[in-house]
């Protein structure tokens, strides 16, 4: 079954997986603070309308062709962002591993801020080298 295309923009997507179930924040490459923060504004409130505790959402990030982050995106993502998906139920963030340098620079510097802010959310992070792989993984983590 296709993924549902919940936003498209010549940057970046929003789809959605209800077999999983999970939401897919797809890069197409550099996506400028505006851009960045309308898919992920986009992808939370998709999320947010759907997920309960019962049946949790997962949340993919999809950065393989994501070049870099804006460090001001990187700053929102962490104290903002993250903040506010971890009350709509966000556990896990599922990397699509970037395939260039500054895309994986941008992703690491994100999983170490995310790991670093333990004490106001607990998200985790977890690398998969396919989308695929990362909805298993999301899938799976359901099942803990």
């Amino acid at each position: 079954m296709p993924d549902d295309v919940v936003l498209a923009e010549s940057y970046g997507s929003v789809l959605a997986d209800a077999a999983v179930p999970c939401v897919i924040v797809q890069l197409h490459g550099f996506a400028n603070r505006a851009a960045f923060t309308h898919l992920m504004e986009t992808g939370l409130a998709y999320y947010e309308a759907r997920a309960t505790p019962e049946r949790p959402w997962g949340w993919i990030g999809d950065v393989r062709r994501m070049g870099a982050i804006p460090q001001a995106v990187q700053e929102w993502l962490i104290a903002d962002w993250n903040v506010r998906a971890f009350q709509a139920g966000v556990r896990e963030v599922s990397i699509v591993v970037a395939e260039n340098v500054l895309g994986q620079l941008a992703t690491q510097q994100y999983v170490r801020n995310t790991t670093a802010r333990r004490d106001q959310y607990e998200i985790v992070t977890a690398n998969y080298p396919s989308l695929e792989a990362a909805k298993q993984g999301a899938r799976a983590a359901f099942l803990l």
